[in-house]
Order: structure tokens, then C-alpha cells, then sequence
């Protein structure tokens, strides 16, 4: 299961990127994503210090999708907001080093499925 954060994150670039080229307001995204308000203006700011986002300022401006969403992967949205996956250092317990190995290794077979989704898919088919 991906944290909230995320699954807010991608309902957001799907709001968005059904609006592409245009852009969409902030309200308008938390109300047709049924994200909080309040929480959507600090989501917006995230995807863009992630580059999956621009924002227009002035009349008629709001917000954009970066790319276009056929070259956005689930995988790639994922990684841009929580930083990519890296094995930890080895933990003094064998026991800790064996579960942060499995957790790893179960996070990128996670990531590799995500990468065959683009933002294009979940819009167009509903996903996979």
C-alpha cells in the first residue's frame, strides 16, 4: 500500500493531466480529487520542487503537469517524492540486516511494477 501522500500525489497529476494543456486550479484539483483543501496547496508545492509540476501565476493560470503523462511512470512519480531506493548500511543485528534487505528488495519489485505504468495508462485504460 503507498502512504496517503502518494496516492494523493497521483490523483492529483491525474486531475491534471485530464485538464493538459490547460491548467487547473488548486481548488479545483482538491475538488475533483477529493484531496483537503488545505493539504493540496502543500502536495502542489512538493510535485513541483519535483519537477512532475509547473505553475502559471496570474489571470487564468494554475497548474501544470511538468511531462507529458505518457513519459510519467507510477515508478518515477514514486521516486521523485520519496528519493530513490538504496540499500541501508548494514545494521549491527543479523537478524535487522536480513528485514531491511527483504524490505529493500520488496520496494523495488514494487517500483519495477509501478514502472510499467504511465499517468497516460491511468487515464486512458484505468490502470493495469
Amino acid at each position: 500500500m503507498l502512504p496517503k501522500r502518494i496516492e494523493y500525489s497521483v490523483r492529483a497529476l491525474v486531475a491534471l493531466a485530464g485538464a493538459a494543456p490547460a491548467t487547473v486550479k488548486a481548488q479545483d484539483v482538491a475538488d475533483a480529487q477529493d484531496i483537503p483543501p488545505g493539504y493540496v496547496y502543500d502536495l502542489l508545492a512538493d510535485l513541483r520542487r519535483a519537477d512532475l509540476v509547473m505553475v502559471q501565476r496570474g489571470t487564468g493560470g494554475g497548474y501544470a503537469l511538468a511531462h507529458p503523462a505518457a513519459d510519467l511512470t507510477l515508478g518515477e512519480i514514486v521516486r521523485r517524492l520519496d528519493g530513490p531506493t538504496r540499500d541501508r548500511d548494514v545494521a549491527p543485528d543479523r537478524t535487522i540486516e536480513r528485514l531491511h534487505h527483504l524490505w529493500d528488495r520488496a520496494n523495488r519489485v514494487r517500483l519495477d511494477y509501478l514502472d510499467a505504468v504511465t499517468l497516460a495508462d491511468l487515464i486512458n485504460h484505468g490502470g493495469t
